[in-house]
């Protein structure tokens, strides 16, 4: 390996050392890897492996092997070793005919690093600019020319968009913290769920009104579910949001409700533009691979979906989410019926 490489390598491994351990990796062949080096044998020990013997999926490692070239390529993935489990990133690079990988092993009961590197990444973008416009007007002030007072108000309008951002980033990792500890309670009542649906689309249709967006209601029913009307708007807030942000202007959602004798299902479907496979895999990852920016430049931090799941666990029922790229998505939670 070249010495700029491995310096590279090494200022990434730096970052992590302290909470990650690491294993170097040889992966000429696509099927086989040497683990050349290793500081969490008890996952990953020096010696080689067969892909096929160590991963239930492997044909990502194989596709992953097809893409890597001269320059570093990242890949993640999570393993199952000896009976325990981490999540894995992988830098690849070939020099001359040889692939080497450097692989940070992460525990999945220790992802803290990730998560704060994640918002570190998504604090520092707005916060950036809201410094470089505060340098700009203290130019502006200390000069002797006069100041434009259009222009100060352009400045502040972006200073005051760009804190909106970071106070939302900080209000979602506040809440997914609150809601994720060992000793919060949700309170809930009885309510009817039907009145609790057409409470939320008639007070929260400004979410959909910019896009012209008609939002439909069906499957009308008496039936009660126990439930914290905060939170519980919260989660469809979230999944709202998100059907907006990836649908045209003019399109539809539909708010359905399908009851059972003990559950009662109500599915959010919009006819947006869709999750490819990869993005539906990773919705619930926290700051995940599902982060993607909507079709107007709406933000997204990727804890939208993390916090509706963390909600449906504490009223102890679930989230699933289908989606075809080009058809829309279909996002629905299960809850008890009250009996």
């Amino acid at each position: 390996m070249s010495a700029s490489t491995e310096s590279i390598m090494q200022l990434r491994l730096k970052l992590f050392e302290s909470a990650v351990k690491y294993a170097w990796i040889k992966w000429d062949e696509p099927q086989k890897i040497s683990v050349q080096a290793s500081t969490c044998p008890e996952l990953l020990s020096e010696g080689e492996y067969l892909i096929e013997k160590i991963f239930d999926h492997p044909k990502p490692f194989f596709k992953h092997h097809k893409k890597i070239g001269d320059s570093m390529t990242n890949f993640s993935f999570v393993m199952n070793q000896n009976g325990e489990s981490c999540d894995v990133q992988c830098a690849s690079q070939k020099v001359g005919k040889e692939i080497f990988s450097l692989w940070y092993l992460v525990p999945s009961m220790d992802k803290s690093i990730f998560y704060l590197q994640n918002a570190a990444h998504d604090f520092r973008s707005p916060l950036a600019s809201i410094l470089g416009v505060v340098n700009l007007m203290q130019h502006s002030i200390q000069s002797d020319g006069e100041w434009d007072k259009e222009e100060f108000s352009t400045l502040l309008e972006m200073i005051k968009v760009n804190s909106n951002k970071t106070l939302r980033l900080a209000d979602e990792i506040m809440e997914l913290a609150e809601i994720e500890s060992d000793d919060y309670e949700l309170s809930m009542e009885s309510i009817p769920i039907t009145e609790f649906v057409q409470n939320y689309l008639a007070t929260h249709r400004l979410l959909t009104l910019k896009k012209q967006i008609k939002v439909h209601f069906s499957g009308e029913t008496q039936a009660k579910c126990l439930i914290n009307e905060s939170k519980l708007t919260r989660a469809l807030d979230n999944i709202l949001s998100n059907a907006v942000k990836f649908s045209k202007k003019g399109s539809e959602i539909t708010f359905q409700l399908v009851e059972n004798e003990n559950q009662l299902r109500l599915s959010i479907i919009d006819k947006g533009i869709g999750m490819s496979e990869g993005i539906l895999k990773n919705v619930f990852v926290k700051f995940g691979s599902s982060k993607r920016n909507g079709l107007d430049g709406e933000p997204s931090h990727g804890l939208g979906m993390s916090i509706v799941q963390q909600i449906m666990k504490l009223h102890h029922g679930q989230v699933e989410v289908s989606s075809k790229e080009g058809v829309g998505t279909t996002v629905t939670l299960t809850l008890k019926k009250e009996q």
